[in-house]
Protein backbone atom coordinates (compact mmCIF):
# COMPACT_ATOMS: atom_id res chain seq x y z
CA UNK A 1 0.00 0.00 0.00
CA UNK A 2 1.24 3.55 -0.73
CA UNK A 3 2.53 5.65 2.15
CA UNK A 4 0.59 8.93 2.76
CA UNK A 5 3.45 11.00 2.62
CA UNK A 6 3.95 15.11 3.16
CA UNK A 7 4.85 15.07 -0.46
CA UNK A 8 1.93 13.03 -1.58
CA UNK A 9 -0.49 15.04 0.52
CA UNK A 10 1.30 18.61 -0.63
CA UNK A 11 0.84 17.27 -4.30
CA UNK A 12 -2.98 16.29 -3.84
CA UNK A 13 -3.50 19.73 -2.14
CA UNK A 14 -1.99 21.64 -4.85
CA UNK A 15 -3.74 19.64 -7.51
CA UNK A 16 -7.11 20.50 -5.78
CA UNK A 17 -6.13 23.67 -5.70
CA UNK A 18 -5.32 24.51 -8.70
CA UNK A 19 -8.42 22.93 -10.08
CA UNK A 20 -10.55 25.16 -8.30
CA UNK A 21 -8.37 28.35 -9.36
CA UNK A 22 -9.51 27.31 -12.92
CA UNK A 23 -12.69 26.52 -12.42
CA UNK A 24 -13.24 30.42 -11.13
CA UNK A 25 -11.18 31.63 -13.85
CA UNK A 26 -13.10 30.65 -16.81
CA UNK A 27 -15.84 32.78 -16.14
CA UNK A 28 -14.38 35.97 -15.57
CA UNK A 29 -11.77 35.14 -18.21
CA UNK A 30 -15.39 34.79 -20.35
CA UNK A 31 -17.20 37.68 -19.33
CA UNK A 32 -13.84 40.23 -19.64
CA UNK A 33 -13.62 38.29 -23.52
CA UNK A 34 -17.25 39.57 -24.15
CA UNK A 35 -16.70 42.85 -22.94
CA UNK A 36 -13.05 43.37 -25.14
CA UNK A 37 -15.36 42.16 -27.89
CA UNK A 38 -18.28 44.89 -27.40
CA UNK A 39 -16.08 47.80 -26.91
CA UNK A 40 -14.25 46.25 -29.88
CA UNK A 41 -16.73 46.44 -31.56
CA UNK A 42 -17.96 50.18 -30.58
CA UNK A 43 -14.78 51.57 -31.07
CA UNK A 44 -14.81 50.19 -34.71
CA UNK A 45 -18.04 49.53 -36.63
CA UNK A 46 -20.12 50.96 -34.63
CA UNK A 47 -17.88 54.46 -34.47
CA UNK A 48 -17.44 53.98 -38.24
CA UNK A 49 -21.25 53.66 -38.77
CA UNK A 50 -22.08 56.80 -36.28
CA UNK A 51 -18.99 58.54 -35.28
CA UNK A 52 -17.38 59.20 -32.47
CA UNK A 53 -18.95 57.77 -29.32
CA UNK A 54 -18.88 57.71 -25.74
CA UNK A 55 -17.09 54.02 -25.28
CA UNK A 56 -19.44 51.88 -22.96
CA UNK A 57 -21.59 54.49 -22.13
CA UNK A 58 -24.70 52.43 -23.30
CA UNK A 59 -23.26 49.36 -22.17
CA UNK A 60 -22.92 50.30 -18.61
CA UNK A 61 -26.65 51.82 -18.32
CA UNK A 62 -27.76 48.68 -19.31
CA UNK A 63 -27.76 45.03 -17.88
CA UNK A 64 -24.43 44.47 -19.09
CA UNK A 65 -23.00 47.00 -17.32
CA UNK A 66 -21.78 43.69 -14.90
CA UNK A 67 -19.67 42.90 -17.15
CA UNK A 68 -17.37 46.13 -16.31
CA UNK A 69 -16.22 43.89 -12.91
CA UNK A 70 -15.04 41.07 -14.87
CA UNK A 71 -11.54 42.90 -15.78
CA UNK A 72 -11.37 43.73 -11.88
CA UNK A 73 -12.05 40.06 -11.11
CA UNK A 74 -10.32 38.47 -13.72
CA UNK A 75 -6.88 40.80 -12.64
CA UNK A 76 -7.12 39.69 -9.15
CA UNK A 77 -7.81 36.34 -10.47
CA UNK A 78 -4.14 36.45 -11.93
CA UNK A 79 -2.30 38.18 -9.54
CA UNK A 80 -3.28 34.89 -6.73
CA UNK A 81 -2.53 32.32 -10.04
CA UNK A 82 0.70 34.03 -11.22
CA UNK A 83 1.32 33.20 -6.61
CA UNK A 84 0.10 29.47 -6.49
CA UNK A 85 2.42 29.47 -9.94
CA UNK A 86 5.52 30.61 -7.97
CA UNK A 87 4.88 28.06 -5.28
CA UNK A 88 4.66 25.37 -7.13
CA UNK A 89 7.66 26.11 -9.04
CA UNK A 90 9.49 26.56 -6.20
CA UNK A 91 8.50 23.40 -4.60
CA UNK A 92 8.95 21.76 -7.87
CA UNK A 93 5.24 21.09 -8.21
CA UNK A 94 3.84 20.37 -11.54
CA UNK A 95 1.16 22.15 -13.32
CA UNK A 96 -1.82 20.95 -15.15
CA UNK A 97 -2.51 22.10 -19.13
CA UNK A 98 -5.30 23.53 -18.20
CA UNK A 99 -3.61 25.78 -15.96
CA UNK A 100 -0.93 26.82 -17.84
CA UNK A 101 -3.70 27.46 -20.87
CA UNK A 102 -6.01 29.64 -18.28
CA UNK A 103 -3.43 31.58 -17.15
CA UNK A 104 -2.47 32.34 -20.65
CA UNK A 105 -6.18 33.01 -21.93
CA UNK A 106 -6.33 35.67 -18.69
CA UNK A 107 -3.32 37.51 -19.80
CA UNK A 108 -4.74 37.36 -23.60
CA UNK A 109 -8.20 38.63 -22.27
CA UNK A 110 -6.84 41.64 -20.27
CA UNK A 111 -4.04 42.36 -23.04
CA UNK A 112 -6.77 42.42 -25.42
CA UNK A 113 -8.94 44.63 -23.28
CA UNK A 114 -6.19 47.20 -23.23
CA UNK A 115 -5.51 47.72 -26.85
CA UNK A 116 -6.04 51.62 -27.03
CA UNK A 117 -8.69 52.95 -29.29
CA UNK A 118 -6.24 54.58 -31.59
CA UNK A 119 -4.77 50.89 -32.37
CA UNK A 120 -8.15 50.00 -34.37
CA UNK A 121 -8.24 53.47 -36.69
CA UNK A 122 -4.37 52.92 -37.39
CA UNK A 123 -5.90 49.24 -38.45
CA UNK A 124 -8.77 50.09 -40.23
CA UNK A 125 -7.70 53.65 -41.43
CA UNK A 126 -9.06 53.49 -44.80
CA UNK A 127 -12.33 52.20 -43.66
CA UNK A 128 -12.49 55.01 -40.83
CA UNK A 129 -11.24 57.84 -43.88
CA UNK A 130 -14.29 56.55 -45.71
CA UNK A 131 -16.77 57.15 -42.90
CA UNK A 132 -19.48 59.93 -43.63
CA UNK A 133 -18.15 61.04 -39.79
CA UNK A 134 -14.37 61.12 -41.00
CA UNK A 135 -14.05 64.73 -40.26
CA UNK A 136 -15.85 64.65 -36.61
CA UNK A 137 -13.43 61.39 -36.27
CA UNK A 138 -10.30 63.07 -37.72
CA UNK A 139 -10.60 66.40 -35.81
CA UNK A 140 -11.16 64.62 -32.00
CA UNK A 141 -8.00 63.29 -32.75
CA UNK A 142 -6.33 66.58 -33.24
CA UNK A 143 -7.64 67.71 -30.38
CA UNK A 144 -5.93 64.30 -28.65
CA UNK A 145 -2.70 65.09 -30.40
CA UNK A 146 -2.55 61.83 -32.19
CA UNK A 147 -0.10 63.12 -34.97
CA UNK A 148 -0.26 59.03 -36.55
CA UNK A 149 -3.68 58.82 -36.93
CA UNK A 150 -4.81 62.35 -38.32
CA UNK A 151 -1.77 62.06 -40.90
CA UNK A 152 -3.69 58.61 -41.76
CA UNK A 153 -6.71 60.40 -42.00
CA UNK A 154 -5.31 63.10 -44.60
CA UNK A 155 -3.26 60.19 -46.40
CA UNK A 156 -6.39 58.23 -47.40
CA UNK A 157 -7.93 61.40 -48.55
CA UNK A 158 -9.71 63.58 -45.92
CA UNK A 159 -9.40 67.19 -46.89
CA UNK A 160 -7.70 69.76 -44.29
CA UNK A 161 -10.72 72.08 -44.15
CA UNK A 162 -12.88 68.98 -43.19
CA UNK A 163 -14.51 70.76 -40.22
CA UNK A 164 -16.77 68.54 -37.39
CA UNK A 165 -20.41 69.59 -36.39
CA UNK A 166 -19.06 72.57 -34.47
CA UNK A 167 -16.88 73.89 -37.83
CA UNK A 168 -14.07 73.36 -36.15
CA UNK A 169 -10.98 72.42 -38.37
CA UNK A 170 -7.72 69.98 -37.40
CA UNK A 171 -5.66 73.01 -36.57
CA UNK A 172 -8.94 74.37 -34.54
CA UNK A 173 -8.76 71.32 -32.37
CA UNK A 174 -5.32 71.40 -31.86
CA UNK A 175 -4.92 74.84 -30.63
CA UNK A 176 -7.83 74.02 -28.18
CA UNK A 177 -6.06 70.91 -26.81
CA UNK A 178 -3.03 72.67 -26.89
CA UNK A 179 -1.19 69.74 -29.48
CA UNK A 180 1.75 72.07 -30.49
CA UNK A 181 3.33 68.99 -32.43
CA UNK A 182 0.08 68.54 -34.10
CA UNK A 183 -0.40 71.51 -34.89
CA UNK A 184 3.31 72.06 -36.59
CA UNK A 185 2.26 68.68 -38.70
CA UNK A 186 -0.64 70.65 -39.61
CA UNK A 187 0.91 73.56 -40.71
CA UNK A 188 3.54 71.83 -42.56
CA UNK A 189 0.96 70.21 -44.60
CA UNK A 190 -0.79 73.60 -45.68
CA UNK A 191 -3.17 73.87 -42.77
CA UNK A 192 -5.33 77.15 -43.07
CA UNK A 193 -4.38 78.96 -39.57
CA UNK A 194 -6.83 81.33 -39.35
CA UNK A 195 -9.89 79.15 -40.53
CA UNK A 196 -12.86 79.85 -37.73
CA UNK A 197 -15.59 77.46 -36.39
CA UNK A 198 -19.00 78.06 -36.12
CA UNK A 199 -18.73 80.46 -33.11
CA UNK A 200 -16.12 83.05 -35.18
CA UNK A 201 -13.48 81.88 -33.17
CA UNK A 202 -9.83 81.36 -34.63
CA UNK A 203 -7.10 79.09 -33.79
CA UNK A 204 -4.99 82.08 -32.04
CA UNK A 205 -8.16 82.58 -30.32
CA UNK A 206 -8.83 79.44 -28.71
CA UNK A 207 -5.03 78.65 -27.81
CA UNK A 208 -5.00 81.94 -25.95
CA UNK A 209 -8.36 81.41 -24.17
CA UNK A 210 -7.18 78.11 -23.46
CA UNK A 211 -3.91 79.22 -22.28
CA UNK A 212 -1.77 77.16 -24.32
CA UNK A 213 1.00 79.95 -24.48
CA UNK A 214 3.67 77.94 -26.69
CA UNK A 215 0.71 77.30 -29.33
CA UNK A 216 -0.54 81.01 -29.21
CA UNK A 217 3.34 81.65 -29.36
CA UNK A 218 4.03 79.41 -32.58
CA UNK A 219 0.42 80.65 -34.58
CA UNK A 220 1.74 84.37 -34.18
CA UNK A 221 5.24 83.04 -35.64
CA UNK A 222 3.37 81.57 -38.48
CA UNK A 223 1.46 85.26 -39.02
CA UNK A 224 -2.20 83.66 -37.48
CA UNK A 225 -5.13 86.39 -36.75
CA UNK A 226 -6.92 86.68 -33.08
CA UNK A 227 -10.21 86.35 -34.26
CA UNK A 228 -13.06 86.18 -31.55
CA UNK A 229 -16.74 85.73 -33.12
CA UNK A 230 -19.51 87.88 -32.21
CA UNK A 231 -22.57 87.15 -30.34
CA UNK A 232 -25.24 86.74 -32.93
CA UNK A 233 -22.36 84.24 -34.37
CA UNK A 234 -22.48 82.59 -30.96
CA UNK A 235 -26.05 83.01 -31.23
CA UNK A 236 -26.93 81.01 -34.55
CA UNK A 237 -24.24 78.64 -33.87
CA UNK A 238 -25.38 77.47 -30.89
CA UNK A 239 -28.76 76.94 -32.09
CA UNK A 240 -26.95 75.43 -35.22
CA UNK A 241 -25.43 73.04 -33.41
CA UNK A 242 -28.24 71.74 -31.45
CA UNK A 243 -30.50 71.18 -34.55
CA UNK A 244 -27.30 68.98 -36.11
CA UNK A 245 -27.19 67.18 -33.02
CA UNK A 246 -30.57 66.48 -32.70
CA UNK A 247 -30.26 65.43 -36.28
CA UNK A 248 -27.57 63.00 -35.26
CA UNK A 249 -29.55 61.64 -32.48
CA UNK A 250 -32.91 60.86 -34.63
CA UNK A 251 -30.47 58.91 -37.64
CA UNK A 252 -28.80 56.70 -34.62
Amino acid sequence: MARNTPNSRNLHKATRSTKLLVALGMPAILFTVILAGRIVWEETFLTIQQGPQMIGFSLAHGVGGILFFAPLALSIWLVVALLIMAGCLWRKISLSNWYWSTLASAILALGFLSIPPAFWQWAFIENFAKSTHAADLMVNEAMRGDVRTVCGYLDHGVPLTATNYEGATAAYAAAVGGRLPMLERLASRGANLDATNLYGDSPLEAAIHNGHASVASFLKAHGASQIQGTSEQRSAASQAIVLKQMERERLR
